[in-house]
């Protein structure tokens, strides 16, 4: 895309107005050759008119805040609309899963992929744990508050600042979300959000959070800040069938995925939607803990299957890095 005088399609002004906090990444530096990998991933996205939206360390600097971590990979979220369509088109540039198969008995939300012409590193997400309303929905809101940035040689669209506030201190986010250090890389990014935040910000945080379903992964934040947190809901029903890969999902899978996406801490204050839902699930226990039982190995392996075969490689025969991030 072409930029004039410091404005992004449809007008929207270029980010950063203000100072980048410190350097770019080393993956985003003209002449690495990880920088003409991400390059052309984004250009790939462009031709398959697959909107995708950036976040993590580029977008971070550029917002002019500041992480305790080394960005390694670049994050992308992606339309889910177009997700398997993109996957395909990485898989044959030579995008690999970055990582040996989870051994969690739910599906990974995030993508890990690996190129191993360029040693690149590149996290997907079609589905953001934890944002529990309908994924198309989640996008298109994040999508309505992007921000155009300068990045890999090109502008791109990138999530905003309030956004990437919020999707850094979120504890279920990424692969590396279950890191030894993520308490206090956490604490770091509370008192740094609690001083930079600004007053319309803050003011947009409760509506936003509402409208992606962020409510129990955002308590942490909204407690630091001061601000009472709307109450947790029921993952949607379409978040779960995205989540589990399957159109027929039991009440206490709904339940269960939620409560593990948001990392909802003790006694946290549940909608009414919430109570309705774990009475059923009591009312009916013994075949919801047996579908439940049946469900969950059977969507974690159908969601690595899927990956494979959206990539167009072999499980045995794709190539691994040698030492995973």
């Amino acid at each position: 895309m072409a930029v004039e005088d410091e404005q992004g399609e449809a007008g929207i002004p270029l980010v950063p107005p203000t100072v980048p906090s410190g350097p770019l990444p080393p993956y985003a530096v003209a002449g690495d050759p990880r920088h003409e990998a991400f390059r052309e991933v984004l250009a790939e996205a462009d031709r398959l008119a697959v909107p995708v939206l950036m976040g993590g360390g580029v977008v971070y600097v550029q917002h002019g805040l500041i992480s305790p971590r080394a960005s390694k990979a670049l994050s992308l979220i992606v339309d889910p609309v177009g997700f398997e369509v993109l996957l395909g088109a990485l898989g044959s540039a030579g995008w690999v899963p970055a990582r040996a198969p989870s051994r969690s008995i739910f599906p990974v939300a995030v993508v890990s992929l690996w190129h191993l012409a360029s040693n690149a590193y590149l996290d997907l997400y079609p589905i953001i744990p934890g944002f529990l309303r309908h994924p198309v929905g989640v996008f298109e809101r994040l999508w309505s508050d992007r921000v155009a940035m300068r990045a890999f040689g090109r502008e791109v669209w990138a999530v905003d600042r309030l956004t990437m506030m919020m999707l850094a201190v979120h504890s279920r986010l990424g692969p590396r979300s279950g890191g030894p250090r993520l308490e206090e890389f956490r604490a770091f990014f509370f008192q740094q959000f609690s001083v930079v935040i600004t007053p319309e910000e803050k003011a947009r945080l409760p509506e936003l959070t509402r409208a992606v379903g962020g409510e129990g992964v955002m308590r942490p934040f909204f407690d630091q800040l001061g601000i009472p947190c709307p109450p947790t809901r029921v993952a949607s029903l379409a978040y779960a069938r995205a989540r589990f890969g399957v159109d027929e999902v039991p009440s206490a899978a709904r339940l269960l995925i939620g409560r593990w996406d948001s990392a909802v801490r003790p006694r946290p204050r549940f909608a009414r939607d919430v109570r309705h839902a774990r009475r059923w699930v009591l009312w009916t226990a013994g075949p919801q803990l047996l579908l439940l039982s049946r469900m969950l190995p059977a969507a974690a392996l159908r969601r690595r299957r899927t990956l494979f075969r959206a990539l167009g490689v072999a499980p045995r025969t794709a190539p691994r890095p040698v030492s995973e991030l």
